[in-house]
């Protein structure tokens, strides 16, 4: 092998923003499997709102702020294969913003109206002149086209893709999701410069912003919902929309036993044991459902 090998490194603009992910659009790129791109989202939609002064609580639109960068093809990507995203980097723009919106999240009735442009300086958001909070950068909606139709970047999340607002999309983790169309047709957005697990309010610390991630594919695992891999643990994802947590719960605990049983090597007894005494279950993103359970690498030899 050469001593310097150059890795070329795809970037995608702003104007490749999609506002629904959608098996229709054209690719804006196409790739083989193990490349880079780096995907820049767009400033406009919030700064149509800072332009509109006090009237932007009449002229919002939520689902203009969720658009997401895309669509990216992966050659050689067929339906029912898996399409590994590993976050390499997240980078948000030198400002982040909040919102309170009236009626949207759980504390919006707390306080009136906000939008707020918030510096970000030395590695942190700046809150208040007295307050500030270290950058977490993550991607808040990533994910693939459905088969047929349109599905949302903003609620609820689907098993391809979607607005899962989870703090594990960030640079370190591999997220898997399952193709429903050849080429996979994958886009992202909705860049967060921090956020605290669930999202609390259901806004994040929003930004502008670019990520970098290197898209590959992974045959014969058959995924019905998303999963998260890092160096430590293994993660799978139960959601329902429009359902309960404990039906969200039961299908991430599954999704887990069937890891544990087909993959990792365990017996039912093991499996078992280890969803007993081992595996965490935690509440994902507001914007449906989302149930993550997650197991240490280091309990599962053949998954090290």
């Amino acid at each position: 092998m050469p001593d310097h090998v150059h890795v070329h490194i795809h970037r995608l603009g702003p104007e490749h923003a999609q506002p629904a992910f959608c098996p229709e659009t054209p690719p804006a790129l196409t790739i083989a499997p193990g490349e880079t791109v780096v995907f820049e989202t767009s400033a406009a939609p919030i700064e149509a709102l800072f332009a509109a002064g006090e009237r932007w609580v009449e002229v919002h639109d939520v689902t203009a702020l969720n658009v997401v960068t895309g669509p990216v093809a992966i050659n050689g990507v067929e339906p029912g294969d898996a399409v590994t995203v590993e976050i390499l980097a997240v980078e948000p723009g030198p400002w982040g913003w909040s919102a309170s919106v009236p009626g949207f999240g759980p504390v919006s009735d707390r306080l009136p109206p906000l939008l707020r442009r918030l510096p970000i300086r030395d590695g942190h958001v700046e809150l208040s002149p007295r307050l500030r909070v270290p950058l977490a950068p993550m991607i808040g909606c990533l994910g693939l086209a459905p088969a047929r139709g349109t599905t949302s970047t903003l609620s609820p999340p689907d098993p391809w893709g979607g607005n899962y607002d989870l703090v594990q999309a960030r640079p370190g983790s591999t997220l898997l999701f399952p193709a429903q169309v050849p080429g996979g047709l994958f886009s992202l957005g909705d860049l967060h410069a921090a956020m605290g697990a669930n999202e609390g309010t259901s806004v994040a610390i929003e930004c502008p912003g670019a990520a970098t991630v290197r898209l590959g594919v992974r045959t014969g695992l058959r995924l019905a919902t998303p999963r998260i891999e890092t160096a430590d643990r293994v993660t799978t994802v139960g959601l329902q929309p429009r359902g309960r947590f404990l039906d969200a719960r039961q299908q991430a605990l599954g999704a887990m036993w069937d890891l544990l049983v087909v993959e990792a090597g365990c017996t039912p007894e093991e499996a078992y044991g280890l969803l007993s005494a081992a595996v965490d279950v935690e509440l994902g993103g507001p914007a449906g459902m989302v149930v993550l359970a997650s197991v240490p690498r280091s309990l599962l030899p053949a998954l090290r």
